[in-house]
């Protein structure tokens, strides 16, 4: 098989010649994706051996990974192992998922920091994770025990068929939404990671959990219709029965409608209606694009 390995980052000059070398002893090349650097990342990644493809602007870690799928696809490798360049993630498990691609006839391979014993700190942060894997497992309807591991593995299939429109790091969460929808094949890996390099985290953890979390509801908004629309309206619905019942019980004691409830009433009806029957009209739509992916697959 001809594997790559594939390195996106922004800034790791201090780091990133030491991973590209390592790196090499696995795969058949290494390419790095610089993400609109301003120091010598360039520069130390040529010299270390690697291929690169340089934005020249800072475009997001979605858009790099998407850079290092394209490659991948340009340059027909069967095999594409994605890690950090910061050197985190430990280069010498990549035999492991190349392995696991092979043995277990997988698409998808993710290093997984939950199926070993990796101090997280501070433990806030595990919690976070937990709930962003919640939300992927929701909107794309995959169990994955570390939806944010950066360090995955792609095969063929995966490569050609994998999109992503995500340019920031809600990225990762969104190929996993495309797990069932391609019929991928998901395979999980314990590893490591390193949490005691300076300058590892270069985005603020809370900010960019919310970012995933905000994709990830509009992935649901998209994909599950019925349940957003449907359930508004339901909601909507229920108030406007609830008010229009102390507008019956008003207008039995005094004889009279009062006109601002029966008026909200009135419109709460019809929002929810409308609503509901917007999230069954877009939940046919989404089903009949379902079926049409199945009949080209």
């Amino acid at each position: 098989m001809k594997t790559l390995a594939a390195i996106p980052c922004h800034d790791e000059g201090l780091a990133i010649g030491s991973v590209v070398l390592k790196v090499r002893k696995y795969v058949d090349e290494v390419l790095v994706v610089d993400d609109g650097s301003t120091d010598d990342t360039v520069e130390v990644s040529e010299e270390a051996g690697a291929a690169v493809v340089s934005h020249g602007v800072n475009k997001g870690y979605g858009a790099a990974i998407q850079s290092c799928f394209n490659y991948a696809k340009e340059n027909d490798f069967d095999v594409m192992v994605i890690l950090d360049g910061d050197g985190q993630h430990d280069p010498s498990y990549i035999p492991d998922f190349i392995n696991t691609l092979k043995t277990n006839k997988a698409d998808i391979v993710i290093g997984s920091r939950f199926l070993t014993k990796n101090k997280i700190k501070p433990k806030w942060r595990i919690v976070g994770m937990k709930v962003l894997n919640l939300f992927t497992r929701l909107v794309g309807n995959i169990k994955t025990t570390d939806s944010q591991s950066g360090y995955r593995a792609y095969s063929r299939i995966a490569i050609e068929k994998i999109k992503i429109t995500n340019p920031d790091m809600g990225a990762g969460s969104e190929i996993l939404t495309q797990v069932k929808n391609y019929n991928l094949k998901l395979v999980e890996i314990p590893i490591t990671v390193r949490y005691d390099i300076s300058g590892t985290s270069s985005k603020n953890p809370v900010s960019h959990g919310f970012g995933v979390l905000l994709g990830l509801i509009r992935d649901f908004e998209y994909t599950h219709p019925l349940h957003v629309f449907g359930g508004i309206g339901i909601i909507t619905l229920g108030i406007g029965i609830g008010i229009g019942w102390w507008v019956i019980k008003s207008y039995t004691a005094s004889g009279t409608l009062p006109f601002g409830p029966t008026l909200l009433m009135i419109l709460l009806f019809i929002i929810g209606t409308f609503t509901t029957f917007t999230g069954i009209i877009l939940h046919s739509i989404a089903q009949l694009f379902d079926r049409m992916k199945t009949k080209e697959r």
